[in-house]
């Protein structure tokens, strides 16, 4: 399982790129570039063996590409999970973090609890991640950051949001779940995840979450990211509940894609918003 990557990351010039592994259940995306080089950026996705242990593969993975030790300027691991929830400031301690995490899920064998603060929320962004990978790669990694793949896409879509009075529905498709957040002016009205198995229960759960905050058809609007053949096969059933639907793409407009790989909206919003 190697990842590709440019030939001026090596040992010697490592401390130079800003990177982020991006892991999800099915696999495992490194991304990075140069931010003084426009021609730098790079990413590669490897996809893991869903029969084998995740720690297992992560080893084998960073067996194969010893770019994975190197020490960088900056370097996020980003968790895609659906199990998350915002916790105020006013109770939220690190110590209480996963007494409050089982207020909304039940704990998973094997699982850590971990946290972000997003300071222009006033709280902070609890999530799980497997136990053994999470220790694997904090022995594995020099300085790593660890974040939910949704708190980049809160902080800019907040600021996007000051901006607008109407309503900002976003809804990210992934493989089995999906993410949906509304904004109002800088207001945070609604963020959650669910699971889906068909077209139609995407449909669902938007019909009935666009229906519970009072959406405006025509003068709010929704935006579509994530899974970008889904997202196709679905746009065109909301346009007919909702006039200003679109979806949001994942080009960097700073830097050039240096390998012909599948940006990710999550990975994108990290480097723009400089998290």
């Amino acid at each position: 399982m190697i990842i590709r990557v440019p030939d001026t990351l090596n040992a010697d010039h490592s401390e130079k790129y800003n990177v982020s592994i991006r892991l999800w259940p099915g696999g495992l995306s490194f991304s990075g570039y140069m931010p003084s080089e426009i021609d730098s950026f790079f990413t590669d996705t490897v996809l893991l063996d869903g029969n084998a242990p995740l720690v297992q593969s992560l080893k084998e993975i960073f067996f194969d590409n010893e770019c994975l030790s190197y020490v960088y300027n900056s370097l996020y691991v980003i968790s895609v999970s659906g199990k998350y929830t915002l916790a105020p400031d006013s109770v939220f301690f690190e110590k209480n973090k996963d007494l409050l995490f089982s207020y909304c899920f039940q704990p998973g064998e094997n699982r850590r609890t971990l946290f972000q603060p997003l300071t222009p929320f006033g709280s902070s962004l609890l999530f799980d991640m497997d136990n053994e990978a999470y220790e694997f790669m904090i022995r594995s990694l020099v300085n790593p950051r660890f974040i939910h793949s949704l708190s980049p896409l809160l902080l800019s879509w907040r600021k996007k949001s000051l901006a607008c009075y109407p309503k900002q529905i976003y809804v990210v498709v992934h493989d089995a779940t999906l993410d949906i957040v509304c904004f109002e002016h800088g207001e945070i009205l609604f963020v959650n995840s669910f699971h889906h198995e068909t077209e139609s229960d995407i449909i669902y759960f938007i019909m009935y979450v666009c229906k519970q905050l009072s959406v405006n058809q025509l003068e709010d609007s929704l935006s579509f990211c994530g899974d970008k053949i889904l997202c196709r096969k679905i746009m065109p059933v909301i346009k007919n509940y909702i006039a200003q639907v679109d979806f949001l793409s994942s080009k960097i407009e700073q830097y050039r894609i240096a390998l012909d790989q599948e940006m990710y909206i999550d990975v994108k919003t990290l480097i723009e918003c400089g998290l």
